[in-house]
């Protein structure tokens, strides 16, 4: 079977200007009369992907913290690979009608008043680290970087080169939330969010209690945030989308994270001299010939 480009869209209709890969609908429709077979590639959904953030802005106040590379780094980090679940970012439309009566039947006629777009939270859940990594970073960032409990001035005031100004974007960060397409290379929706701080970090709690098992500590943070969303969104998440690749990014032919027989099980057993001076030479030559 041949594919028929018509099935596509293209840069036609509501598409137009555009360049998002969308399904014609004058293609696929199967509820009629009977089904059409011959447009059964036209019946596919749409299955939303996860979203890729990709942090745009760090908080200024970062510049000021000692080892200031290694608070961006963290919470770039934070979003792009330690986040476990995303969720709240929204788009969709809403129309306020009012009526009016319509003829002594009962029937109404409605008219549109207002149009509003669902507005967007933000919620993250993650595993916190070994050490409470997480809840020490943003306990530092709440009270550094926005206001300590007792001063009520955020701890960089302190500081001989501390900020000269409490605007947002000394403690809030932007980031682009990326909606891929099918093909993780197409860029479908992009929320980009500015004003994003930390509502708190997590509940900090201590008990005993020697019947139960112990438990995971799970993070579910909240944070504000002040979303932009539309067509130039979009073009900035196929920007950032293009800016990365995944050519040859196969795990499959990964290398595997060990590449030796460590020296001291080497010791004591017989028969693997041979192993540990041709092991990593084989592992190196992974992919070569894929």
């Amino acid at each position: 079977m041949s594919r028929d480009s018509a099935i596509l869209l293209g840069a036609n209709g509501w598409n137009s200007g555009a360049d998002l890969v969308q399904l014609d609908p004058l293609f696929g429709g199967q509820f009629a009369y009977a089904t059409n077979p011959s447009e059964w590639l036209s019946a596919q959904g749409h299955l939303p992907r996860n979203l890729i953030p990709f942090v745009l802005e760090a908080p200024r106040f970062f510049q000021h913290m000692p080892n200031s590379d290694k608070w961006v780094e963290a919470y770039r980090v934070f979003w792009e690979k330690h986040a476990r679940v995303i969720e709240g970012l929204k788009a969709g439309l809403t129309v306020e009608t009012a009526e009016h009566d319509f003829g002594a039947g009962g029937e109404k006629f409605e008219e549109f008043t207002d149009v509003k777009r669902e507005r967007s939270t933000l919620s993250v859940q993650t595993v916190d680290k070994y050490g409470n990594t997480w809840q020490n970073f943003y306990e530092k960032y709440i009270m550094y970087g926005m206001m300590h409990p007792e001063t009520k001035t955020p701890l960089t005031m302190t500081m001989v080169d501390g900020p000269t100004d409490h605007l947002s974007d000394n403690y809030s960060g932007t980031i682009a939330f990326v909606e891929p397409d099918a093909t993780g290379k197409r860029c479908q929706r992009c929320w980009i969010g500015a004003n994003i701080f930390p509502k708190s970090n997590g509940p900090v709690e201590g008990k005993m209690d020697k019947n139960s098992a112990l438990s995971i500590k799970d993070l579910s943070l909240e944070f504000t945030i002040l979303a932009f969303y539309g067509e130039g969104t979009r073009v900035v998440g196929q920007m950032l989308m293009d800016a990365i690749t995944t050519t040859w990014a196969n795990p499959n032919i990964k290398n595997a994270f060990i590449n030796s027989v460590s020296a001291d099980v080497a010791k004591v057993a017989r028969g693997y001299k041979e192993s540990v001076e041709t092991i990593g030479e084989k592992t190196n030559r992974v992919g070569d010939t894929i």
